[in-house]
């Protein structure tokens, strides 16, 4: 995806693929996402902090022949403000399937169209997969706005998996949050 000057909120905002040479950037803002958000991804932030930017170049999608794995920036200038991420399955009987992830919108830009413009560059890109026929993601029910948002881009809840993250404080009070799976038929 060569980069789109999108048409709303926000002109001065382009998507693009992340580059191997934009790993920090990214990593910079997953792990602000991580620590602002715990309940919202599967990862913890602990462990991901130590991991370095290069670890996640196999998330570019660069291998993939097919299409359907990679990342996306939404950038404001020089800066990364938001991302998205798209990988698709591997195996014969699921390659038709790719999981939407990765999701995140700087604090600073929530609310100004970003987030919805990530969502449908990555259906766009997904579009141009071989052979690929749906998009899954699973998102906390307690993130009513982001339901909203996958939503309004046309994804349709199929289930929830209650106690699907399990956050335990300093203190050892755990925290349950339940996940809606969400998906969009190409």
């Amino acid at each position: 995806m060569a980069g789109t000057e999108p048409t709303g909120h926000t002109p001065a905002v382009r998507i693009s693929r992340v580059a191997p040479a934009q790993l920090s950037a990214y990593k910079s803002l997953r792990d602000e996402a991580l620590r602002l958000h715990p309940d919202a991804f599967d990862a913890d932030i602990e462990s991901e902090q130590a991991r370095p930017p290069e670890s996640y170049l196999g998330r570019l999608g660069l291998g993939e022949t097919r299409g359907g794995s990679f990342l996306l920036g939404a950038w404001l200038g020089q800066d990364l403000i938001g991302m998205i991420g798209l990988e698709r399955q591997t195996q014969a009987k699921l390659r038709h399937s790719a999981e939407l992830n990765s999701m995140m919108v700087h604090p600073a830009h929530t609310g100004s169209g970003v987030g919805l413009m990530l969502i449908e560059a990555a259906i766009a890109e997904a579009r141009q997969a071989l052979g690929l026929e749906q998009i899954v993601l699973r998102v906390s029910t307690s993130s009513q706005s982001a339901i909203r948002l996958y939503e309004r881009a046309g994804f349709q809840g199929c289930g929830v998996l209650p106690h699907a993250l399990k956050l335990t404080d300093k203190n050892g009070q755990a925290r349950y949050f339940d996940k809606l799976t969400m998906v969009l038929i190409l």
